[in-house]
């Protein structure tokens, strides 16, 4: 079974985070689908090779960890519903 990394990004404050290596990014999607329908303006990426974490870039954007944690909380007060977590 093949294995990527996660990555979210938030467009709004050009912001990124490694999230970790999975099987299956379905739960990750359906969040990133809620948090968008809400208004937020984030999106996640997947890379299937496996790099050092430190040589993934996106030009313009800087790394924030707790980025995802971050994402939830906001979608949480601008909804008052909960997404699941990992």
């Amino acid at each position: 079974m093949k294995r990527f990394l996660e990555i979210i990004i938030d467009d709004k404050t050009q912001t990124l985070e490694l999230l970790n290596w999975s099987h299956d990014d379905t739960h990750l999607i359906n969040n990133v689908v809620n948090m968008q329908k809400a208004g937020m303006y984030i999106r996640c990426i997947t890379i299937d090779k496996e790099p050092l974490k430190d040589e993934i870039l996106i030009h313009g954007f800087k790394r924030e960890e707790g980025l995802y944690s971050r994402l939830l909380l906001e979608y949480e007060e601008k909804t008052g519903k909960a997404l699941k977590r990992w």
